[in-house]
């Protein structure tokens, strides 16, 4: 299996377990797996949906304008997806979201990136690092909180991936919200920094070899938008309205732990600094030091 298989098939994974919703090959035109962006072209993916399904990984779901797949044995049925902004404002479900009460704007799966020398060397000398064989990645045992896991990777091209998957408990843009980020990035920054600090021979000036501060991070994808204030009570579909060219806004009904809400997202590729990315949505500069400040503090 390439590494482009591989890549699809965790992204095809996440789309229809994670997600809940069948995919098209609009959905693999540009995506992210691992910190890792790929843009197949549209008869790239074409074959490759063809070979998956001779293999049996996935199945058709549904055809309307294009087609609809999913993993084998996880069919949806026919739901309501349209590119067409004329179709879906004159739809029910689209009148009913024109009214709908949404709480605050949000991010979740958030993907972070950053560089630091000589990580991957450091870490592929201690046992307790798994390898694996094929990508040479170190995956950070991942953990999880209050609905919120967080995983890391270490490249061999000594690149960190950091991923913070809280779509049950998305970040919400404001001051509560921010800080609950900053504080997990933290963390995040803290727990790396001892484990490089535990597989760096005592030889070694350790200060060589240090986590450079979450400030400065990039993010490469998160996923933005609300979700409804109030629960959904009916049946469950999922709409992809085509913005642009790149551009996705996803409406489905999101199961939290079995209760359901509607969710509107946008998966966004900021490719900026964390502080820079945030302040960006925020729409905010003179109150952003202030944001920055009760972010940094460390607990």
């Amino acid at each position: 299996m390439s590494e482009l298989d591989d890549a699809m098939e965790q992204h095809m994974a996440y789309i229809v377990l994670s997600i809940g919703r069948p995919f098209s090959f609009k959905d693999f035109l540009c995506f992210e797996v691992d910190g890792k962006e790929y843009k197949p072209s549209h008869g790239t993916v074409r074959n490759k949906f063809d070979e998956f399904t001779e293999k049996e990984i996935i199945e058709l779901d549904y055809k309307t304008n294009i087609a609809f797949y999913t993993l084998k044995g996880h069919k949806f049925g026919k739901k309501l997806m349209t590119p067409d902004h004329t179709v879906v404002h004159n739809d029910p479900i689209y009148r009913m979201l024109e009214n709908l009460p949404l709480e605050r704007q949000s991010i979740h799966d958030i993907h972070l990136r950053f560089n630091v020398p000589e990580i991957w060397k450091r870490l592929s000398i201690n046992p307790a690092f798994h390898i694996n064989k094929r990508s040479q990645d170190i995956s950070i045992p991942s953990w999880s909180k209050n609905d919120t896991i967080v995983r890391i990777i270490i490249h061999r091209t000594d690149v960190v991936t950091v991923i913070i998957g809280c779509s049950l408990q998305p970040v919400s843009l404001d001051v509560n919200g921010i800080i609950r980020l900053f504080n997990l990035l933290v963390r995040i920054e803290e727990k790396l920094q001892t484990i490089l600090d535990n597989s760096t021979p005592i030889c070694f000036d350790k200060k060589c070899f240090s986590i450079p501060e979450y400030q400065s991070w990039i993010v490469t994808m998160w996923h933005f938008g609300r979700d409804a204030s109030i629960e959904y009570a009916g049946e469950k579909f999922s709409i992809t309205v085509n913005k642009l060219e790149s551009i996705l806004t996803r409406l489905y009904v999101k199961d939290f732990n079995g209760k359901y809400r509607i969710r509107i997202e946008r998966q966004e590729y900021p490719r900026m600094t964390v502080e820079d990315a945030i302040q960006e949505k925020l729409g905010m500069n003179s109150n952003k030091q202030q944001y920055l400040e009760n972010g940094s503090n460390r607990h």
